[in-house]
This record gives C-alpha cells, sequence and structure tokens, in this order.
C-alpha cells in the first residue's frame, strides 16, 4: 500500500467499559488492518492487538465506573505511522509501575512501553475535557 498518495479513512468506534468487549474489539482492528492490505496473522497483528487488550483493559478497571463508551480510534499519519487511540472520561495519564514478581496486575503499561520500544514506537497522552486519549504509535507500518 502506497500511504503517500492515499491514506484508508481513520476508523473510530464505541465499546462498553467492559472486560467482555475486548475480545470483539481486537477482532475488529484485525478486520480494519485487513481491509488496509495488512497481514491479519503476524507480528504487527499480534502486537496491536496486545498493546489494545492492555490500553482498553486500563481504560475499563481506571476509568470505567466514569466513561459510559470507551472510544477506539486506528489511524495512519503523514508519516506512515499507525496510530491506536483509547479514549475514556478520566483525567489520570497510565504511569507505569513496578509489579511484585506475584502481582496479578500492574504491568500493562511496561508491556505496552516494551512493544512499542521493540519496534521504534512511542505511548503519549493527549487530555481532553473530561478525560483522555492515550495513543500508541508504531512506525513504518505501510513502508
Amino acid at each position: 500500500m502506497n500511504t503517500s498518495t492515499l491514506h484508508p479513512p481513520v476508523r473510530t468506534f464505541e465499546l462498553p467499559p467492559t472486560r467482555s468487549a475486548v475480545p470483539r474489539m481486537r477482532r475488529r482492528l484485525a478486520r480494519v488492518l485487513s481491509e488496509w492490505g495488512l497481514p491479519t496473522d503476524g507480528d504487527l497483528i499480534y502486537a496491536l492487538g496486545l498493546i489494545a487488550t492492555e490500553l482498553v483493559t486500563n481504560a475499563v478497571t481506571h476509568a470505567g465506573m466514569f466513561t459510559p463508551s470507551i472510544r477506539v480510534t486506528l489511524g495512519i499519519s503523514d508519516g506512515g505511522m499507525l496510530r491506536l487511540g483509547i479514549r475514556d472520561n478520566h483525567s489520570t495519564c497510565p504511569r507505569r509501575i513496578t509489579a511484585s514478581h506475584d502481582a496479578t496486575c500492574g504491568r500493562g503499561t511496561a508491556i505496552v512501553d516494551l512493544l512499542l520500544r521493540e519496534r521504534g514506537g512511542r505511548l503519549t497522552t493527549e487530555p481532553h475535557p473530561g478525560g483522555k486519549t492515550v495513543w500508541a504509535e508504531l512506525p513504518d507500518t505501510f513502508r
């Protein structure tokens, strides 16, 4: 796909703030990537699915009571960067914590950071009135 002349449309969809919505969201992301001509059985879809799962789970866990629906946005920047945004109605930004070896939670942001760093990506937070969007960006996806 040549993104220098043609970008697929940004896709946005809403999820209920429940853990049961996560598998449906992953399938939907895979369908969108397939529509855009990307392989859905390789490393990109696995990494994107894991990143999306962690970010949506964080939104459900920490902002679900404030958020009637979580907005997921998938798009491509002018530079060919795949951008995944997770918007909720809580202003607190995700932060990386050190979880103990026997902890059952607290590793999500560290996992996302590692996956993005391995691919030259980054995690940013864009504040909004009444909430935020957490953006995961993966470079050189469409070269």
